[in-house]
């Protein structure tokens, strides 16, 4: 069954393409500044190039949309909706219970607002289709099936955190240390692999949920902790990092992903046994 059986040929395809093109893309917006609204297609890019190779390996479309919905479970649902709001609680009181944080009551989100995060999260299910298609319901499970799920989501992980490099550096060139914040959004795209992955594993093959564990990943961060280098209104207000370093999404990222890591594992072990 696709992408389990495609060839290697179009793994090591999928991730030359997807790279050069993500850097082609940055190194044209660094040329030329007012190209920037165009860097959204590292959005798409990873999604466009593995529909592709779907289409070559099928010589039809009518598996195109397989990967989306078919095999979702309520597991997988219910740990996309579940993980990233804990993920946000457990930040929250750290931050508060530290002094870093205080409650801003007066920044309690409307009603109206609520239904907009709503809107909002659809919204950012469609940009994560534009990734996760790729990733997850194309790379992941075509390395599992070699490597098994541990390996696989280590090497999905570099290649995704490789695949934003370039962008971060674009973004981060006129920051105050723009390697030291390029490493922490490279080391946080690679950390955020493995929750995805196990969420992906509760499936039968399908990327409904790590879709919307993305999306509702965004939304609970920014209606409680507030968004990156924004004046968003936020339920909490005040400082979210160890040292004025080091993240409290990182360092808990680290954690979590750790524990998912020996899951997955443990899963490896199960299914050599099995086999």
């Amino acid at each position: 069954m696709w992408p389990a059986n495609v060839s290697s040929s179009h793994i090591v395809t999928f991730i030359i393409v997807a790279l050069l093109m993500s850097l082609g893309v940055a190194a044209l917006v660094n040329r030329n500044p007012s190209l920037i609204g165009m860097s959204g297609i590292v959005y798409v890019i990873p999604t466009v190039v593995a529909i592709a190779l779907n289409i070559l390996h099928h010589k039809a479309v009518s598996n195109v949309y397989q990967p989306v919905f078919s095999g979702t479970t309520k597991q997988s649902i219910l740990f996309a909706i579940l993980y990233p709001a804990a993920f946000v609680i457990v930040i929250a009181a750290i931050a508060l219970a530290s002094g870093k944080a205080a409650f801003a009551s007066g920044n309690l989100p409307s009603m109206l607002e609520m239904l907009a995060a709503l809107v909002f999260t659809i919204l950012l299910m469609v940009m994560a289709f534009g990734e996760e298609y790729g990733w997850r319901g194309f790379l992941l499970p075509a390395l599992a099936a070699r490597y098994g799920q541990l390996r696989a989501t280590i090497i999905v992980g570099l290649i995704w955190a490789m695949y934003h490099l370039p962008a971060d550096i674009l973004v981060n060139k006129g920051s105050a240390n723009p390697w030291l914040a390029c490493l922490v959004q490279v080391a946080s795209v690679f950390i955020m692999a493995f929750p995805l992955s196990y969420c992906y594993f509760q499936t039968k093959g399908s990327i409904a949920g790590v879709i919307l564990f993305r999306a509702i990943w965004d939304i609970a961060h920014i209606l409680v902790l507030g968004s990156e280098n924004s004046e968003a209104r936020t339920v909490l207000a005040g400082n979210y990092t160890l040292f004025n370093i080091i993240p409290l999404d990182l360092a808990l990222g680290v954690i979590a992903a750790i524990a998912f890591a020996c899951i997955l594992a443990r899963n490896d072990v199960a299914a050599k046994e099995k086999a």
